[in-house]
């Protein structure tokens, strides 16, 4: 059998997401499953896939729609059917995403995955209710089975939409050699090469989407600062060129972000929605503390090894439990380690292609 995976969300200048998700499920796959892989891509990344995966995988087929374009509703449907007369093999189509064209040919087994149903909870507006009461109310009825990354998606679905026993929740991982614990030499040296950053600092590493909830993390820094007067706020995102205490990121790279989580103080996630929640998990595998919110997936996630602040309370009111928390007992380094290598990458890609080629 053959299975065609559409990668068109891969982007390695800014691998996160599901970008990240998709790009880790191929790179780890085992090599008997990448031989039976054929992979979809656009113009813009045909060549960085032809360069990672191009000696390992079937074939990488280039398709002019780029993700999410409405055309791609009839390319990938007649790219399938080409591929299918051409290898005559039974075949599966995955989509790591929510957006799966409808694929009417039953003799092509549909797979795909549901991160979290944030535009119905969260930024419902008419145009997003349409879109999931149709088109994925459809890749949901149609697939043979739904993946998501969390129960608490996993309860989302359900609740929308039913279908129970198709729906499989497989976390995703943490690639431990890049998120680690840095050693002494190693701290020196990113020091040098990131001279600019200062010694002391809170960290936000995330977007300036409503529900990643910037400003309240910085509120919650400028309440801790009465606290730690010398640290400053470092952050890709801002909203205030004049704020001194911001030290703005430009650009930010693994290595980069391995350095930051090593070296904060605290990682500040205070999110309101997430199917998952990548980035404080990151965190704790270089032994970083984090503050989360107590919503949506981040309690399951990050288990007991977070400082949990309700976010629906004023930074001034969780600033004294923080730092308490804070000063407090902290969790062994090897324990937090050992509770983040339960999320692997490996064990993500074995265990949606055991389903897809059962």
């Amino acid at each position: 059998m053959l299975c065609v995976v559409d990668c068109r969300s891969i982007n390695l200048e800014k691998n996160h997401g599901i970008s990240r998700y998709t790009y880790e499920i191929i790179r780890n796959a085992p090599g008997n499953i990448k031989q039976h892989l054929i992979l979809l891509s656009d113009t813009r990344n045909f060549n960085v896939l032809h360069r990672a995966f191009n000696q390992e995988v079937r074939e990488i087929v280039k398709i002019r729609s780029p993700f999410l374009h409405p055309l791609e509703n009839i390319e990938i449907p007649n790219v399938l059917r080409k591929i299918q007369k051409e290898t005559k093999e039974q075949m599966a189509y995955f989509s790591p995403s929510f957006s799966s064209p409808p694929i009417e040919d039953k003799r092509i087994k549909k797979f795909i995955t549901i991160h979290d149903l944030m535009h119905l909870d969260f930024y419902s507006s008419l145009k997003n209710r349409i879109y999931y009461s149709t088109l994925v109310k459809h890749y949901i009825n149609t697939a043979v089975f739904v993946f998501t990354v969390s129960n608490y998606s996993k309860e989302k679905i359900i609740k929308y939409y039913g279908n129970s026993n198709k729906i499989k929740v497989i976390y995703p991982g943490i690639d431990m050699n890049t998120f680690r614990k840095l050693g002494s030499e190693e701290i020196e040296h990113f020091k040098s090469m990131y001279s600019y950053l200062p010694e002391k600092f809170f960290l936000f590493i995330g977007n300036n989407k409503r529900h990643k909830n910037f400003s309240y993390a910085y509120e919650l820094y400028r309440s801790l600062k009465r606290f730690y007067p010398a640290h400053k706020f470092v952050s890709n995102v801002w909203d205030n060129e004049s704020d001194k205490e911001i030290v703005r990121l430009e650009k930010l790279d693994d290595s980069l972000l391995c350095f930051l989580y090593n070296r904060c103080e605290a990682f500040l996630y205070p999110s309101l929605y997430e199917g998952f929640g990548l980035p404080p998990l990151e965190a704790l595998a270089c032994g970083a503390k984090v503050i989360a919110s107590k919503c949506a997936s981040l309690p399951e996630v990050l288990g007991e090894y977070a400082i949990y602040i309700d976010v629906y309370k004023s930074p001034e009111e969780n600033v004294f439990e923080v730092v308490k928390k804070l000063n407090g007992q902290n969790h062994e380094f090897e324990v937090v380690k050992q509770y983040v290598s339960r999320f692997s990458w490996q064990v993500l890609s074995r265990k949606i292609f055991d389903f897809i080629f059962s």
